[in-house]
């Protein structure tokens, strides 16, 4: 990925480094499918006061969310208990940033996404199929167009539904 071009690289681009530091160095339990452990994603997020050695170095591990910390050890605390996580606020108040920096943390990847609108239908959510080769070979995986939740499932990474309310009530 040419991170130049990118007007607004993912988290796990930006902060590449400290995760790979905090990775390298996090010897606590990590639930199934966590990359690290509750302790180091709460140290990923809210930052620490000593740096990380490695490599020979030292890496800094910044604050990245200045909020209510109790929160973010909330979310964590759910999350780790493989339960949905659902945040709530006011417009501006950090909600896409605090579920990015998660999943980044916690599957190595925040752009498992999916955006909700007026027009998001049940089908996008799950998966869709590409018609041509549906009619072509039939309901096969290779037609199959899998969906972020589809993707998540499959291979143990944490979804992301921005703008939930936004959808139909259906959905």
């Amino acid at each position: 990925m040419d991170e130049q071009r990118l007007l607004r690289p993912p988290v796990e681009v930006r902060y590449k480094e400290e995760l790979e530091a905090l990775k390298a160095t996090d010897t606590d339990r990590k639930p199934e499918n966590w990359r690290l452990s509750p302790r180091a994603v709460r140290t990923f997020i809210l930052g620490s006061r000593t740096p990380v050695s490695y490599q020979g170095k030292s890496v800094p591990i910044g604050k990245k969310y200045f909020g209510n910390d109790a929160l973010v050890e909330r979310c964590i605390i759910t999350l780790a208990g493989n339960r949905g996580l659902m945040l709530v606020g006011e417009p501006g108040t950090a909600k896409t940033m605090l579920s990015e920096l998660l999943s980044a943390a916690i599957s190595g990847v925040s752009t498992n996404t999916i955006q909700g609108t007026a027009g998001t239908t049940e089908d996008m959510i799950k998966y869709s199929w590409n018609y041509a080769l549906l009619l072509a070979k039939g309901p096969s995986r290779e037609a199959l167009v899998p969906s972020p939740l589809y993707v998540g499932m499959e291979q143990g990474l944490l979804t992301r539904f921005e703008e939930i309310t936004r959808t139909p009530a259906e959905v």
